[in-house]
């Protein structure tokens, strides 16, 4: 309770994950006769009395030894606490120029990066309790940049388009791609699903500033049209057919570990604020 009241949610998000490991030995040999963690609500927001109730479903959890659902809830506790770690609510102090012009776009693209030393420690909850310290290199690969992200604002369309894609070094030939359009906030309901469409793209625009992220939970307020926040966004209040697409792509195979996430999300945002005037 102490690290919720003192907002130490890297203490307590290591603890809940501490454990989790401690009862995963007993997970093995332990048959449920149903996923009860699923059917556990976690809660909005982290609090004194929140984490009180958190504790009294692990305690009826483990005297029924529902040991995997209590490991499950655990982890969970302990994702959410690493979020809360890294979210940051007060805002950006952005600085605005004049927008790019219409149907004018913006590119980014990065080289791709390997790990001397020191790996995932700037990552929390490590970095937070211990610091992190990473030695690496950005490389070419094949003398090319092997990250891009497109952006550019649309006349005659509404909504925003989203569009991932995974393209062939030799050629690049499209090998797979992902595609959303966006009409309302509620579209935008999953951004911190990283197994959703284009979740890293909805990330961004959220950061850059598109809408309250209080907006896209809220049941009412997320059914509204996207086409209002549209238009402050891009500088462009009045102008009802306009939409915004941005398209990020990358040379990369998945999972290869040269940072196709993290370099593709810095060219996501700088092409996105390079496009709307954002400094």
């Amino acid at each position: 309770y102490q690290a919720v009241d003192e907002e130490k949610f890297h203490i307590l998000g290591r603890t809940f994950m501490v454990l989790s490991e401690l009862l995963s030995p007993l997970c093995s040999n332990n048959v449920e006769p149903k996923p009860a963690a699923a059917a556990v609500e976690l809660p909005s927001s982290l609090t004194s009395e929140s984490i009180a109730e958190v504790i009294a479903i692990r305690d009826k959890m483990l005297s029924e030894q529902l040991y995997s659902s209590c490991c499950q809830l655990l982890e969970s506790m302990s994702s959410m606490a690493t979020q809360r770690c890294i979210y940051d609510d007060k805002g950006h102090p952005y600085v605005y120029t004049d927008p790019l012009p219409l149907d004018t776009t913006a590119t980014a693209t990065a080289p791709a990066r390997i790990d001397l030393a020191g790996g995932w420690s700037d990552t929390p909850p490590i970095s937070f309790e211990y610091g992190g310290a990473v030695a690496c290199l950005a490389v070419l690969v094949d003398g090319n940049r092997p990250l891009r992200a497109q952006c550019r604002v649309v006349k005659g369309m509404t909504g925003i388009r989203l569009c991932t894609e995974s393209r062939s070094m030799s050629d690049e030939k499209i090998l797979r791609s992902s595609e959303t359009t966006m009409q309302t906030l509620a579209d935008l309901e999953s951004f911190n699903d990283p197994e959703s469409e284009c979740a890293l793209l909805k990330c961004a625009l959220i950061w850059l500033g598109l809408c309250p992220v209080d907006y896209i939970q809220d049941d009412d307020r997320k059914m509204q049209s996207i086409q209002p926040f549209l238009q402050k966004f891009c500088q462009r209040v009045g102008e009802n057919d306009i939409g915004l697409e941005i398209i990020s792509s990358s040379l990369l195979p998945t999972g290869s570990g040269m940072g196709s996430s993290s370099i593709l999300a810095g060219c996501v945002i700088a092409c996105i604020a390079k496009c709307i005037g954002i400094v």
